[in-house]
């Protein structure tokens, strides 16, 4: 790999194994880590230039940044010497002084070009890089610790590109999405866009009666060290150390709102009326109508309804196809529960919101066809990872990063802390909608299991055997590959999706002596349905058939047909293809009926005894409640559990000895990867439903796999509990024990569960 000047060297030998490995996939993964990488990475004065002299930026294809304190000297000299100008205040419109803030309002309007090369920025961007000063981190003398002070901020190539994708879209009539890492500043860069636009107004055209809004789910999360104070603290700024407005007509924290102006002597209101409001929705996505101005979202992955009240702002701001205001919205990951899900739509999907889309140069090999909102990755503007123009060190910021995970990963034991410090630090927008449950599911290797099998998905589902089963003359079931309707593999369902689902199936039945499949070998797990349904429900049935002796699961078939019993039918058929007894949640009565009438009571399971020894379901049932499982919160939630430790579990494989001992040129022995069940899942609609789990949405993929795992528990511990009694037996026995037997302490367990 070759660099350009802006990254620092990378030697393999400062680095862990696993941090190199992870460093150069992310390299060679990344598309955008390659741009910014490139020895071929131009300059400014490589590029096109518009009409007006200004470089056309690339913003998922930057150039290196050079001489960016062009764009700060007015912050530089209020900095150095406590004032903005040395030029004496002279209120004559044609006075040095005057024409001095008025050259300033106009590059906070409409931006500042270096004229030597083409190289500019926006005016938000001007207004905040030196009219805005915020709470910094300060490096101390010995460099490990740090202190926050008040200062103008530091040029960074992540702020420059995420305001040039704003310019983009506000002059292609666009709103703007973003996904990012924490403390990348969006805050601070809300409410300095907040405060200019109620300072100084939009454009030179437009300085009057300007109208802006933040929009919230909660109060707190604008007061409370959010949008509105830091808003606030910008105004009084300005109103200290520069001339423009000042006197408000209007001031009130309690109420969020703010106008600029005042009343004459004779009670006429004079001024910009300029007006920032702050509105929370608390869950009703009307609150957010009628807001006729630029309206800054905070914290999208913490806001419910999200994509309704968008919607509705929207109608707002734009129309006909005309938007005459911008919506600024994003989010950081990590968060619990289903509200993130909105960010998500919003950013992968944003044509179908008005967002500008870029190529999605940020996941992982992808093919740049798809497209996404802007994202703000964790190795962007790191402290002490970037140069004196803002060019980030990816290299040196991808290695802390890295570095960190490996000692998290290693020095925790809960699962989801790891998680969380990847969706609120992502290297990668799929870490970044990374959510922290209480399920516990390795949501980081189901993503990367997942990103797996979307490189190429044609490629990944070509063994599959997707079909029907039918009926032959002798009454046995068998495969036909006609494949009525598609296979379901999105999460969550679209309403244009046809919902009646296809079987799917990535293992055929294994048969053994005389050409039977063994019982026992195969068990399964549904989440039924219980009602017909001639209108679209997200509400799915589900059934996973699942190999003991592999520990994978083989078939799946996940649908909604017109008739519930056209559901019971496909179960029916599965479980005899695979001669499979299944568990099954037992609070709706339609298959128990089913299979009943239809003799397959014999497939479905009586309710495994390890619940009631563990007083999860009450003892002595009968009838239905005598079969499957009533699934309660305690139940589903040991369901849950149950499948992330499957899912973390070493995967079964046949050991091939000249492969485990096999070399490199060097004669030394390469090591191999051991794989985890995650890793031998097929499935993809069950890694986007256990990816996207939380408690307050319908998971049937995850419920069906929670009774196959606890039935597969049941199992298990039924064939412990025989091999106890069988070695008790043995131990009991007079002959075994007068030729010296052995002591429980001596008692080896091989990998085939028999006592050596």
């Amino acid at each position: 790999m070759e660099f350009n000047y802006t990254q620092s060297e990378l030697i393999q030998d400062d680095l862990q194994k696993e941090v190199f490995t992870e460093l150069i996939d992310a390299l060679d993964a990344i598309q955008f880590c390659k741009n910014l990488i490139s020895k071929d990475r131009k300059f400014a004065k490589d590029l096109e230039k518009d009409e007006l002299g200004r470089i056309k930026v690339d913003i998922t294809n930057p150039h290196i940044l050079e001489d960016m304190d062009y764009f700060r000297q007015a912050a530089i000299h209020q900095k150095t010497y406590g004032i903005y100008t040395r030029i004496h205040p002279n209120s004559h419109p044609n006075s040095a002084y005057a024409k001095f803030w008025k050259e300033e309002a106009r590059r906070c309007r409409a931006g500042y070009v270096r004229e030597s090369d083409g190289e500019w920025i926006p005016g938000p961007f001007y207004y905040f890089l030196n009219y805005s000063p915020m709470l910094i981190t300060e490096i101390g003398k010995t460099g490990r610790k740090g202190s926050r002070i008040e200062d103008f901020p530091d040029i960074y190539d992540g702020d420059y590109l995420f305001y040039h994708y704003v310019q983009q879209a506000s002059d292609n009539g666009k709103h703007v999405g973003l996904l990012k890492k924490r403390g990348a500043g969006f805050s601070y860069k809300s409410a300095s866009g907040l405060g200019r636009l109620f300072i100084l107004g939009d454009t030179e055209e437009v300085k009057k009666n300007v109208s802006a809004f933040a929009i919230a789910s909660e109060k707190e999360f604008l007061t409370k060290d959010g949008i509105l104070n830091k808003f606030v603290d910008n105004v009084n700024w300005n109103a200290d150390f520069t001339p423009w407005s000042r006197i408000k007509l209007k001031e009130s924290f309690n109420e969020m709102q703010w106008v600029m102006g005042y009343k004459d002597p004779d009670g006429i209101i004079r001024g910009t009326q300029n007006t920032v409001i702050g509105v929370t929705t608390q869950g009703n996505p009307d609150k957010a109508r009628g807001k006729r101005g630029t309206v800054y979202w905070e914290e999208w992955g913490k806001f419910p309804n999200l994509l309704k009240s968008w919607e509705v702002a929207r109608h707002s701001v734009e129309e006909g196809d005309v938007a005459f205001a911008t919506m600024i919205g994003g989010g950081t990951g990590g968060v619990e529960g289903a509200d993130f899900r909105g960010a998500e739509e919003l950013y992968y999907n944003p044509v179908g919101y008005g967002i500008l889309a870029l190529p999605n140069v940020f996941d992982r090999n992808t093919d740049e066809k798809s497209i996404c909102a802007y994202f703000f990755p964790a190795y962007m503007n790191r402290l002490r990872c970037y140069d004196e123009n803002g060019n980030s060190d990816i290299i040196a910021s991808l290695t802390q990063i890295l570095n960190r995970r490996v000692e998290i990963k290693y020095n925790s034991s809960d699962i989801n802390t790891l998680v969380q410090h990847k969706a609120e630090m992502p290297i990668t927008p799929q870490e970044a909608i990374m959510r922290r449950e209480g399920s516990g599911f390795p949501v980081a290797d189901l993503k990367e299991q997942l990103a797996t099998a979307s490189v190429d998905i044609g490629k990944f589902i070509s063994p599959h055997y997707i079909g029907h089963l039918k009926y032959t003359n002798d009454g046995t079931i068998a495969w036909d590959q006609e494949a009525v309707h598609p296979v379901i593999r999105e999460y969550p369902i679209k309403d244009q999706l046809d919902r009646n689902g296809n079987i799917e199936i990535f293992e055929m039945p294994k048969k053994g002596f005389e050409g039977k499949i063994p019982y026992g070998r195969y068990i399964a797990g549904i989440d039924p349905i219980d009602s017909d349904q001639s209108t679209y429900t997200n509400s799915l049935g589900s059934i996973f058939i699942f190999d003991l002796w592999t520990d994978r699961i083989v078939a799946e078939y996940t649908g909604r047909p017109p008739r519930a019993i056209d559901f019971y039918d496909i179960v029916l058929r599965l479980l005899k293809f695979y001669n499979a007894q299944a568990n099954y949640e037992s609070n709706l009565k339609g298959l128990f009926s089913f299979m009943e009438r239809n003799a397959g009571m014999h497939y479905l399971c009586d309710t495994p005894q390890i619940l009631k020894d563990m007083e999860y379901v009450k003892g002595g049932l009968i009838g239905n409640s005598a079969k499957g499982t009533n699934a309660n919160k305690l139940v589903n939630a040991w369901g849950r559990k149950l499948q992330a430790d499957w899912m973390i579990s070493p995967a079964y494989s046949i050991t091939n000895e000249e492969e485990d001992n096999e070399v490199d040129s060097e004669g030394n022995k390469i090591e191999k990867t051991k794989r985890i069940n995650v890793n031998t899942i097929r499935s993809i609609g069950y890694m986007k439903e256990a990816i996207a789990w939380n408690s307050d949405d319908n998971f049937d993929r995850v419920s069906a796999m929670g009774m196959c795992m606890i039935l597969r528990e049941e199992r298990q511990k039924y064939a412990d509990r025989k091999f106890e009694e069988k070695v008790q037996s043995i131990t009991d026995d007079k002959w075994f024990n007068r030729y010296g037997g052995f002591s429980k302490k001596n008692k080896v367990k091989s990998s085939f569960g028999f006592m050596l």
